[in-house]
């Protein structure tokens, strides 16, 4: 009996540790790659003089397919959500959007634009647009 209460213990201890690692790991990929994402789109934009036209939701849209390589456009992010190219969105140039299922953790999504923004998901360059819908603004 001694055993399983300290056991308990120990579990009760290192679970909230292990949750935030496994978070702050979670949100660092999704920042990655929505940088390299970002960058893919960009480099298509410098050498077409053009962005590509937008997509449904996980649908690597039309040539750009060499500029994300691997990237896996097509599946869940680290985060839950799906990627979307979406031009024009919320007046702005180009975009990239993370649309989810349902509402993500706000905390986590405020988590995110401090590390890569100012801290602010109405303002700067990633943005709540509502509840199950974020953007990264690519060129305002």
């Amino acid at each position: 009996m001694i055993i399983v209460v300290i056991l308990c213990d120990l579990a009760v201890v290192a679970l909230p540790s292990f949750y935030r690692a496994r978070t702050l790991s979670q949100d660092t990929k999704f920042i990655v790659d929505l940088r390299t994402a970002s960058g893919a789109f960009e480099m298509y934009s410098a050498e077409n003089n053009v962005y590509p036209p937008a997509a449904n939701p996980g649908v690597i849209p039309t040539g750009m397919g060499i500029y994300l390589g691997n990237f896996p456009w097509s599946e869940s992010n680290s985060i839950g959500g799906l990627w979307v190219w979406a031009p024009g969105y919320q007046n702005c140039t180009a975009a990239i959007q993370v649309t989810f299922p349902s509402a993500p953790d706000d905390l986590q999504m405020i988590d995110i634009d401090t590390r890569m923004d100012d801290g602010n998901l109405a303002t700067g360059a990633f943005r709540e647009a509502d509840s199950t819908d974020y953007y990264y603004i690519v060129e305002p």
